[in-house]
This record gives C-alpha cells, structure tokens and sequence, in this order.
C-alpha cells in the first residue's frame, strides 16, 4: 500500500523537527515518528510507545501519569526539562481525521525559562518544593467525526485535562506550528533562539471552525509561515 503524501509530509516534518530539537540540544530523548497503515486506507503517523496514551484516560494524579508515561518513553520527544511532547495523526487518504497534540510537562522539574543555566550545565535537580508554576498538561484535538458546533468544536484546545474545557481552534496543527507553540510558551528565553532554527513550514491544514465559534473567545493557526 502506497501511504498518503500528507501522511508523509507530516512524518518528515516531523523528522525534522525532532532532529532541529536535538541539534539544539532542548531534547533529551526522542522517538522519531513511525507511519503505518491501520485499516480501510487509515495511516496513522505516530511513534513506538503510542499504546500507552491511554493512560491520560485513567482516574490518577497528574505526577503519576506523568511518571507512567516517561517510563513508557510513551512520547515522541522528551524535553531538557522533562516536558514531554506527544504528536499523532490519523489519515483516511488525504484526509486528515484525527490528531493529538499533547504537551505534558515535569511535575517534578524547574520550567526551561525558569532556570535555562542549570540545564546547560547539567545541574538537573528533581527535590524542588516550591515552585511558582503549577504543571499542567495541555492537548489540540482533531476530530472530524464527533464535532458539534461550539459544543465540541473540530478542532480545540483542552487545558489541564479539563472535559468542559474546548477552546475553538481555526484549523488542525501541523507539526511545525505545534511545536512553534510549545517552544515559544513554555521554551522561549532571550539567550536562546529555538524557534528560528526549526525547519519551514511544510504544509497546510484547511480551516475547519464554524462561523458560530469566530464568534467566541478562539485561537487561530496561521495559513503562513
């Protein structure tokens, strides 16, 4: 079977981005996407521990899903700071029909823009008992079969897990703008540049929300890189 070519562009945007992280040295492990079909002309773009998202799923504390998952390596890069990046996608052909986008940071380690010096120089340190920052995860969700105008928007955000909490997204994220995303909330400090060393924009995703949800509080993804 001859896979998608968006599935494919997803998968090497990927690649590249993983490896622009590495040179960075902002990765500390990494599990380079994996694309596979599944069943019916599916594709699913993923990574080897994938079986494991499941766990987000189960009635536990934050730290413990997260130690469940780094132990796993269920993620498809794990930062310098312990923030781990889970990045899937499902194809039906052309058509994208899912995606997760999961950001899950260290319960247990210092923000990278907190204490950017510490990881250069290998000062890790996990026995932190106050923290200004409360870790939270955060998750884009695609879905082209259980949308429901504004209620459950096509695509959304969802912080900290929350099952009410749906903020209307414009349209799917490629890897690129997930990863922009990241780097520049949560990784950005004024010595160190990430964001312009990643690779260019790849490819598009056309706009998926509704004309009820522009008219609520919603993030657009650009259509430009």
């Amino acid at each position: 079977m001859t896979p998608p070519n968006k599935a494919l562009t997803v998968k090497r945007d990927l690649e590249g981005l993983l490896s622009s992280l590495i040179e960075c040295g902002i990765a500390e492990d990494q599990n380079f996407p994996t694309l596979r079909p599944d069943s019916n002309n599916l594709w699913e773009v993923s990574f080897a521990g994938a079986e494991h998202v499941s766990i987000a799923m189960r009635d536990i504390d934050y730290a413990t899903l997260y130690r469940e998952l780094s132990s796993k390596r269920s993620y498809s890069v794990k930062m310098i700071d312990g923030g781990l990046l889970q990045l899937m996608y499902l194809f039906e052909g052309e058509q994208l029909v899912r995606h997760r986008l999961t950001y899950y940071p260290s319960p247990e380690l210092r923000p990278f823009q907190e204490e950017p010096e510490w990881y250069w120089h290998d000062e890790l340190f996990s026995d932190i008992l106050f923290r200004r920052v409360f870790p939270f995860p955060l998750r884009f969700d695609f879905d082209d079969t259980a949308a429901q105008d504004v209620v459950h928007p096509m695509c959304h955000l969802t912080l900290g897990d929350v099952k009410g909490c749906r903020i209307p997204v414009s349209t799917p994220l490629t890897p690129r703008w997930f990863m922009d995303f990241v780097l520049r909330n949560f990784y950005r400090v004024d010595k160190y540049d990430f964001i312009s060393k990643l690779p260019k924009h790849r490819l598009y995703f056309d706009l998926t929300i509704t004309a009820n949800e522009r008219r609520l509080i919603h993030m657009v993804v650009p259509r430009n890189g």
